[in-house]
């Protein structure tokens, strides 16, 4: 049975090993994106050196909101990596992401072992960086962290999304066979998909649906559902899936499943909790070509997109952690 190697940083991260760890982190509005680096700042680990990605949105009223925000969270960041080798890396939402290839800012050549901090780092961003850092023969220890959300306010948390198109890195390499199922990760906004999913109608459609969801959570998510289903009908061929919204290995091994079921030809949109898309990139790297992950960027983000940063029960601040590679070797 594959070792599925998750939990609260602070316990997983030490059972590791691994030595000079490259930590890849973003400086947000978010009040959480300083949870990991403040971890960091206080832990034993041999951290050598960070990248700090700031990223610089779309003109709107939002962005006029959130930046001076954004500057202040990366000020924090600076001061808790006080000592480290610290690279600073400035790009657009929109950017390309050759980015994140140029000089090595994520370590893919240079770095035995990553953090890789997906707190606050749109998806095109962090997936991206994922596959590059699982396919690099350099990274042998891999590590994904996520800080907790103390709460999301009930406001519009992001607007203006693109069209939905493959993710870059994942898009599919073979033709979509007559077996297709389609796979959507549900969070609280539809961003850009509708027209995605009246086309896959006829596909075998599957909702994974965070659970147990706290309030108003669960009624945000049974709205987005809603939402996504024209009329509130529920075609025959759609399953509704509950799992837990940090659980990014059983995402994995639910669609991996299905993929022995007479439908190996699977579209996956994450919509959903960032551990759920993770679970979904997973999937991909693993289904050669026969996947496709697809996604609406938004080019504006609420400046008051989350609240706080939850706290464990004893006080700290609530980070999971996923240990994807370990000596050179994926952990699914």
């Amino acid at each position: 049975m594959a070792v599925r190697a998750w939990g609260p940083a602070r316990w997983l991260l030490p059972k590791v090993g691994g030595n000079n760890w490259h930590l890849i982190t973003s400086s947000s509005f978010e009040d959480r994106c300083i949870a990991v680096p403040e971890w960091v700042a206080s832990t034993k680990q041999s951290i050598r050196s960070a990248t700090l990605i700031k990223i610089t949105n779309p003109k709107s009223l939002q962005w006029e909101e959130g930046k001076p925000l954004v500057d202040q969270n990366f000020g924090k960041l600076l001061e808790c990596l006080t000592g480290l080798s610290i690279t600073s890396l400035p790009v657009d939402l929109l950017s390309p992401m050759s980015v994140l290839i140029k000089d090595d800012p994520i370590g893919e050549k240079s770095s035995e072992s990553v953090i890789l901090d997906i707190t606050t780092l749109p998806k095109r961003f962090f997936l991206f960086a994922l596959k590059r850092l699982m396919e690099s023969s350099a990274v042998k220890n891999l590590v994904v962290t996520y800080a907790r959300a103390r709460l999301y306010p009930e406001i519009p948390l992001c607007e203006n999304a693109l069209p939905p198109t493959a993710l870059q890195g994942f898009g599919r390499l073979e033709p979509l066979g007559e077996n297709a199922r389609m796979v959507v990760g549900v969070g609280y906004v539809p961003l850009s998909v509708s027209e995605l999913l009246e086309q896959a109608k006829h596909f075998k459609l599957d909702f994974v649906f965070p659970f147990p969801p706290a309030s108003p959570a669960f009624r945000r998510n049974w709205k987005l559902l809603s939402m996504l289903l024209p009329e509130g009908e529920i075609p025959r061929n759609t399953e509704i899936h509950r799992i837990h919204a940090m659980d990014a290995f059983e995402v994995f091994d639910r669609i991996m499943s299905w993929t022995q079921q007479g439908r190996p030809d699977i579209d996956m949109i994450p919509l959903g909790p960032k551990p759920h898309a993770l679970g979904m990139a997973m999937a991909y790297m693993r289904l050669q070509g026969r996947a496709e992950l697809i996604y609406s960027q938004p080019q504006a983000y609420g400046a008051k997109y989350s609240e706080g940063i939850a706290k464990d029960a004893q006080g700290n601040s609530e980070i999971i952690a996923y240990c994807l590679k370990r000596n050179g070797a994926a952990l699914f």
